[in-house]
């Protein structure tokens, strides 16, 4: 364990951003409900989101998903559309303009409530790394539902439930 990580600054940096992080989780969540509702008249499955959230776990960087995504959008226009209000380029705008709003709402409550945040420089990229992966995982598990159960319709939250 580095030293560091028991600095009671990035201690309390870190709590601050996780935190923050917690309070974008509800908005995070319907926008991944919504676009996941784009999904139910193609051909994707489950597997392609997966592979998605694994490039976003290991990557780590938000540049390198919008690559693989475009990939995709070139390889499978059937599951991921090609259009700008299809599935792939959605989730692109969802990364580069909610995804990354987020992160600068998570940005401003650390700094207003630790002005000598440790590392200041970095928490935006911070922020958006982690709420892009968290954005990911929701879709993938609302696409699952829709999938399994047919349900897009709750997706839009057209629906009570």
């Amino acid at each position: 364990m580095s030293i560091d990580v028991l600095d009671p600054k990035i201690l309390r940096r870190n709590l601050l951003l996780e935190a923050a992080i917690d309070k974008q989780l509800d908005a995070l969540v319907r926008q991944a409900n919504q676009t996941a509702a784009l999904l139910e008249r193609t051909a994707m499955e489950e597997n392609q989101l997966r592979n998605l959230l694994n490039v976003a776990v290991t990557s780590g960087s938000p540049e390198v998903v919008i690559n693989f995504i475009r990939y995709q959008i070139a390889r499978e226009k059937d599951k991921w559309g090609r259009g700008d209000n299809e599935f792939g380029h959605t989730v692109i705008r969802d990364l580069r303009e909610t995804v990354n709003q987020l992160a600068g709402t998570v940005e401003k409550h650390v700094k207003k409530n630790m002005p000598d945040a440790p590392e200041a420089e970095t928490l935006h990229q911070t922020a958006y790394v982690r709420l892009m992966q968290l954005y990911l995982g929701y879709l993938n598990r609302a696409f699952y539902y829709g999938k399994k159960t047919g349900d897009f319709k709750r997706l839009r939250g057209n629906a009570n439930g």
